[in-house]
């Protein structure tokens, strides 16, 4: 690419970007992009930004030019903006209705209120041309490779810290699922493990941890983090049996509060003992928390033999020993050192 060739900023209808799309030109998801994650209530707040006249932020597009002359072939690769774009294409083919949200999460306008459980095609012919003719911003990129379009965004985001997983859920969900993560991640029971520290608050990571023991109360074991995209985009726009899950969370945390001195002074506030610790207790939790203080001394000795040179480790504080070390949060090893510790407390 030369240096002149630049960016050029212009307006396209959405109808544009549909028929682009049914022509197979439209190339929603390139190998660089990330998953789709969006939520329905995402989506539906997007619906209702073009119906009610909001703008949209811009969409960088690069033109691929294939061959020459009569033969020549033009697609459109999406470099920036697949999410909003294929949440609208989807709409526009019917692939949804919109659906009603909690106000709080994402506060639609009067005009979507009266049309909620609509498709596209059973929308007012003046609501279905106010989406077929919005424009929408453009950045065209002209035949950009793959190096080129990466500096780009390097370049674009220079002075911008990258934000996280956890910081970029956090800026997409607004719905159920985030916030009874946020408030959960706030009660002081926390400071009492002593599993956070001042950088965990500060980019979020507590609250990942949170999610993860959250979803490990409502679906059991995960591998890694996997899983928390889809927990936030499903239990988004509605929760159920939220209620339920927080109690059975909130009584784990109460019996192993019975113990936060012993998790605060061993190897269990970490994060990966104490998700153990937290689900061996939380799969012995009935209707009311435990009473946990019998354990806390075999929980100790077992905390000062894993202290011992690695190279002297035999037997159960070995394989212990092992589930740690390296890729603590597969499922195989968080489910093993989850029997471990269960035996322990229990036995």
């Amino acid at each position: 690419m030369s240096t002149n060739e630049l960016p050029r900023p212009n307006n396209q209808a959405l109808s544009w970007f549909y028929s682009e799309h049914a022509k197979d030109r439209l190339i929603l998801q390139p190998g660089y992009q990330r998953n789709l994650i969006w939520s329905i209530g995402q989506k539906c707040f997007l619906i209702d930004s073009i119906l009610a006249g909001y703008p949209l932020p811009q969409v960088f597009i690069n033109v691929i030019t294939k061959s020459q002359g009569t033969t020549r072939l033009t697609d459109y690769e999406v470099v920036d903006g697949q999410q909003r774009l294929t949440s609208i294409l989807e709409f526009m083919n019917n692939r949804w209705a919109l659906v009603s949200t909690a106000a709080r999460a994402y506060p639609v306008s009067e005009i979507y209120k009266s049309h909620i459980g609509k498709t596209f095609s059973e929308l007012p012919g003046s609501l279905q041309d106010r989406i077929w003719n919005y424009p929408l911003v453009v950045q065209e990129l002209r035949d950009w490779d793959r190096l080129q379009i990466h500096d780009l965004f390097r370049r674009l985001n220079y002075v911008v810290e990258r934000l996280n997983n956890q910081e970029l859920r956090h800026s997409q969900y607004f719905g159920e699922f985030a916030e009874a993560v946020e408030k959960l991640a706030v009660l002081e029971t926390w400071d009492a493990f002593s599993v956070f520290n001042r950088k965990d608050s500060t980019r979020m990571k507590d609250v990942e941890f949170v999610a993860e023991l959250l979803i490990l109360t409502m679906d059991g074991v995960q591998d890694q983090q996997r899983t928390i995209d889809t927990f936030y985009a499903d239990y988004d726009v509605s929760f159920p049996g939220k209620s339920k899950v927080i109690k059975k969370f909130q009584l784990v945390l109460e019996s192993l509060e019975t113990i936060a001195e012993c998790i605060s002074e061993t190897r269990f506030r970490k994060k990966a003992d104490f998700y153990a610790l937290f689900a061996a207790v939380e799969m012995s939790i009935e209707k009311k928390s435990l009473d946990l203080s019998s354990f806390d001394q075999k929980l100790r000795r077992f905390d000062a033999a894993l202290g011992e040179n690695p190279s002297s480790l035999k037997g159960l504080y070995l394989e212990y020993y092992g589930t740690v070390v390296e890729g603590p949060n597969k499922l195989a090893k968080r489910k093993r050192r989850i029997e471990i510790v269960s035996n322990l407390i229990g036995g």
